[in-house]
């Protein structure tokens, strides 16, 4: 019987660890800020955007923290891109703002490479700059840095179940620098042997089939996309592999959530399963959080003086470790 790799339980014990970490953030006058910037208009990535950042808005304020969103898509298309990058570099330059987060995917006429460079490593809470990718290949501690939200978040609930990845094969689907490509370096620096298929990709199906751990994350589903459309079905893995769901689109139209994979026919054969509703889209938001702290401890290193800095709690979180 598949086991449900459920996200509720990490969730909670992050949101109890901020909030700790907080109050006494909050005894030097320092408090956990995020800025958000939107800037996507294409309805289906906008509503979906909007869904995922109202959630993150919701954990932060139960925390203590504060969000601020700029609805940078209002911005005519020609003048957006030129706009972000004026509003990171100002983002950048307040004490107040302890985290940026430009919410993925931008739209097709944005340098993405060139505005998410413009975030200062120290506040770069979604883990995407190159800096974050040299610590990847380095080595990384899954308590202490600052890493990509959603690959972290998979790599915690797989130490939270119990799901060992070294010298397992594992098939991601999807190349994005927001889950497949970090994903891929981090299990790689657990000893995992992984294959990234992609769009161009020969014999999907093959190595999907043999793989020990399935890792989906496209974001097209059937129901919204003709192109490039993906789900994941049950006769498409071996018995007993490990299966987890990462992409998902809101359909405006419809009013309704449609997810990489087919939950029902994928649980008759994995062993563990990630659903598509409390999975990972909790681990994410609870990494977002703890990267949200881990930064503002980092500007609270530059504005308080040391005495003050060694009172702080541990940064320490449930005793996980990210090194190979």
């Amino acid at each position: 019987m598949v086991v449900l790799i459920r996200g509720d339980r990490l969730h909670a014990e992050t949101i109890e660890w901020a909030r700790r970490q907080v109050v006494e953030l909050e005894r030097y006058g320092i408090t956990p800020k995020l800025s958000v910037l939107l800037l996507n208009d294409d309805p289906v990535e906008l509503e979906t955007q909007a869904k995922f950042v109202s959630l993150k808005a919701r954990d932060i304020r139960a925390v203590g923290g504060e969000i601020e969103v700029h609805e940078l898509y209002r911005v005519p298309p020609e003048r957006r891109e030129a706009e972000a990058l004026r509003l990171v570099k100002r983002l950048a330059a307040r004490d107040d703002v302890t985290g940026i987060l430009v919410q993925k995917p931008l739209p097709p006429f944005i340098n993405e490479s060139r505005v998410i460079e413009t975030i200062p490593p120290a506040k770069d809470v979604d883990g995407l700059t190159t800096s974050t990718r040299r610590r990847l290949l380095a080595g990384f501690d899954l308590n202490r840095d600052i890493l990509p939200c959603t690959p972290a978040g998979v790599l915690e609930l797989f130490r939270l179940y119990g799901v060992g990845v070294k010298g397992r094969d594992v098939a991601i689907i999807g190349k994005g620098s927001l889950v497949g490509l970090p994903l891929a370096i981090m299990l790689m620096q657990l000893d995992a042997t992984v294959t990234v298929l992609h769009i161009m990709s020969k014999d999907k199906l093959y190595y999907i089939k043999n793989a020990d751990i399935v890792i989906s994350a496209v974001g097209r589903p059937p129901e919204l996309y003709r192109e490039g459309a993906w789900r994941l079905t049950g006769d498409m893995i071996k018995p007993g592999a490990v299966v987890v769901g990462i992409g998902g689109k809101y359909d405006p139209i419809t009013r309704r959530w449609y997810f990489d994979v087919d939950e029902r026919t994928v649980a008759e054969r994995a062993s563990y399963l990630t659903p598509n509703i409390g999975g990972v889209g909790l681990a994410t938001r609870a990494r977002l959080v703890k990267n949200l702290v881990i930064a503002t401890r980092v500007i609270a290193a530059r504005l308080l003086p040391p005495r003050a800095l060694a009172e702080l709690l541990p940064a320490e979180t449930q005793g996980l470790s990210g090194h190979a």
